[in-house]
């Protein structure tokens, strides 16, 4: 059977007619109140609760940290940053899809995780600057680049996570006071880019906020702000069902990898994909899916409403921790059926909710283009 009917199978919609799942008469695309409104919808009841949400949970993050700085020793101490860090990083998977606006200015994105990482350059810089005992990686750099590769959740991670990382942080000497100092300066870091990037969505004489919801520039139109908002409800189904599963699933439980997931040092990878997908499901409901019943599109916002409740479930029913999950072959079954419906879920939005739209396609959701 084709992949791709397998994967609308798995949806459990193979009955419905064909002509709904290939575009159809072409309809004008909605007006441009029903693009304002889809846009204000999403920016308010979507993105803004979620960067705050994100600026909180790096706050108390950074005062965990800072907490374990000063006792390295305290169990309490750790398992409390460690809660802390769960916190920021899953929070951070309901933005972690937007890549434009304050997320890209001053490379904010790529700082707060540079993910993924195939040649371990995080490693590699990490364990330099920790033998350097290198300045320059505690430096508060708000509006500079800096080494990216220090400075964000997986730097953090693996100065967090592992029995080698807890021992160095606790062994009294040089070398475990710059971890302590490193874990303070990268808290701070990331709570500041979490405030600077919520400022930036709320603040200012240009609020990015603003530009969505109303238009204003670099959006000439709503719908020009539509379709940034729909390239990031496609590439939050997209990260799930190309980059953070399949690679690490392999052929086979034998052939699968669990050190190329997201978080398998915190083995928070499968709740970052709940996240993820949690957050997709949140900006179709709140924003695309009223702008398809105001514009008469019954039978697509059903096709869509069941994609995104079935592949929820699908989600909350996958074994977790999926580190192990991936290579247990009585498990690693379900975790295929939320990478496969991911897939069918993005075929979908590009061949289905943006010519309902009006968007044009041929663009790559992730790079922005």
């Amino acid at each position: 059977m084709p992949l791709a009917r397998r994967a609308l199978l798995s949806f459990g919609i193979l009955a419905v007619p064909l002509r709904l799942l290939a575009p159809g008469t072409a309809r004008a695309a909605p007006d441009e109140a029903a693009f304002r409104a889809l846009n204000r919808a999403a920016v308010e009841q979507v993105l803004l609760p979620a960067y705050r949400r994100f600026a909180e949970a790096t706050a108390n993050l950074a005062a965990r940290l800072d907490a374990l700085a000063r006792t390295p020793q305290e169990q309490p101490a750790l398992e409390a940053a460690r809660e802390g860090f769960a916190r920021a990083m899953l929070a951070w998977q309901e933005i972690q899809h937007v890549r434009v606006g304050p997320a890209e200015l001053f490379s904010r994105h790529p700082r707060i995780q540079f993910w993924p990482d195939p040649r371990n350059a995080i490693g590699r810089d990490l364990s330099a600057a920790i033998a350097a005992r290198d300045p320059a990686a505690l430096e508060a750099r708000a509006n500079a680049l800096g080494q990216v590769t220090t400075q964000g959740l997986p730097a953090l991670e693996r100065l967090l996570y592992g029995e080698e990382a807890v021992a160095r942080l606790r062994a009294g000497d040089a070398e475990a006071a710059y971890r302590g100092a490193l874990l303070r300066a990268i808290g701070g870091n990331l709570s500041t880019l979490a405030q600077d990037m919520l400022a930036g969505w709320t603040g200012g004489e240009t609020p990015y906020g603003a530009a969505l919801a109303e238009p204003r520039p670099p959006y000439a139109t709503p719908q020009e702000a539509t379709l940034e908002l729909f390239k990031a409800l496609h590439a939050a189904v997209e990260m799930v069902a190309d980059r953070k599963l399949t690679r690490a699933l392999g052929s086979s439980a034998g052939t699968a990898r669990a050190q190329l997931l997201e978080a398998w040092r915190s083995g928070l990878s499968g709740q970052a994909v709940q996240s993820n997908l949690a957050a997709a499901r949140a900006l179709y409901e709140r924003a695309f899916a009223p702008a398809l019943a105001a514009g008469g599109e019954a039978e697509l916002k059903g096709l869509l409403d069941r994609a995104f409740a079935q592949l929820g479930a699908s989600a909350a029913a996958m074994p977790l921790p999926l580190e192990s999950a991936i290579g247990d072959p009585a498990r690693r079954e379900a975790v295929a059926v939320v990478q496969r419906e991911a897939a069918a879920l993005k075929a979908l939005l590009a061949q289905r909710l943006a010519p309902a739209l009006g968007i044009p396609l041929g663009f790559n959701a992730l790079d922005g283009d």
